[in-house]
């Protein structure tokens, strides 16, 4: 039987960056071209899984920071406001960027451990898109990208890690330093200057050649189990070495999350890691073992002021997050 990894694997994330051939990269684009790269992206997607369009010169800058909290575009590509676009299909799980750093950023974002689901439903997707458009390709090098870090298959995969165990235990630093020793990126979940929050850790690939897709997706799959299986392994440690002082961090945690009269985000991502790792280790029942995630999702800036509707002000988004946060907690909790 399979292990359940649900508490450990986030979300899983594979990319591929594809770029036409005998057109400018979009650094050195104009808007015309820019204009003909959405069009024939467009027209070789069109049909497949209901994607739509989204032009980000048309896109309201609240709605497209909304998409970028999902994951689903980049900060980049919100700046390129002259010929910038991304499809995106109805459940979320897909989104083709146009004319960020590269012509096509393909991407399949899904929850828990799925890297070979994601990749076959994005690989479906590529292909479609490499039978309709000339995209740049060498046969010695591989996929030809703006950047020469995605030379070759123009992969990076990623997974959201949740760590807590291998945090407290101090074991995380061996591990990333074995991780950066073959080949991989540790960062925290907002990239490298949000550092660990909520013991939250994306790993993904730094190479990109010298193996084929199907290679890099099996190798970084087994990577991931094995550092599961370390968390596992942790948890049952810190339960039995520290369960009075978890318990303590656990209850603050809820405790302030509770009564809180503010709540500002980085305060809110931190003290939600301390609940999950709560859920993780069964010291507090909910409802709903992803509420925390869930949460997470819902409350960050932009997608919480879409929510409250009248917010203003940022006492006012922070008085709105520590009521909502309150609410939900409360009412999930399992006494």
């Amino acid at each position: 039987m399979a292990k359940d990894y649900s508490s450990i694997v986030v979300s899983s994330r594979v990319r591929l960056s594809r770029c036409l051939n005998d057109v400018p990269f979009p650094a050195k684009m104009d808007e015309l071209t820019g204009k003909k790269v959405v069009r024939k992206v467009y027209n070789a997607i069109d049909g497949e899984d209901d994607f739509g369009l989204y032009v980000m010169k048309d896109l309201p800058r609240d709605e497209a920071y909304i998409m970028q909290e999902k994951h689903l575009i980049s900060h980049d590509l919100i700046e390129n406001s002259q010929s910038g676009a991304v499809m995106i299909n109805q459940d979320e799980t897909i989104s083709i960027m146009i004319n960020e750093e590269d012509h096509i950023r393909e991407q399949c974002l899904m929850s828990g451990l799925c890297l070979e689901q994601a990749y076959q439903k994005l690989n479906k997707i590529d292909q479609q898109i490499c039978k309709k458009i000339d995209i740049a390709f060498d046969q010695n090098l591989g996929f030809l990208t703006s950047c020469i870090t995605n030379v070759g298959t123009g992969l990076r995969v990623s997974v959201m890690l949740f760590l807590p165990a291998l945090t407290l235990t101090k074991k995380i630093d061996s591990i990333i330093g074995n991780l950066t020793k073959n080949g991989l990126a540790v960062r925290g979940a907002y990239g490298e200057a949000t550092d660990y929050l909520g013991y939250l850790y994306q790993i993904s690939n730094e190479r990109t050649i010298g193996k084929s897709e199907e290679d890099y997706i099996r190798q970084i799959n087994s990577i991931i189990i094995q550092i599961c299986d370390m968390e596992i392994d942790a948890r049952k440690q810190l339960l039995l070495t520290r369960e009075t002082e978890v318990k303590d961090v656990v209850g603050r945690a809820y405790g302030v999350l509770t009564n809180c009269y503010l709540l500002p985000v980085e305060e809110f991502m931190r003290l939600a890691g301390e609940i999950k790792m709560g859920i993780a280790l069964n010291l507090v029942r909910m409802k709903d073992n992803h509420i925390v995630d869930k949460l997470l999702a819902t409350l960050a800036p932009y997608t919480l002021c879409k929510l409250a509707g009248n917010v203003s002000t940022m006492q006012e988004e922070q008085k709105f997050r520590a009521e909502y946060v309150a609410k939900v907690l409360k009412s999930n909790r399992i006494k």
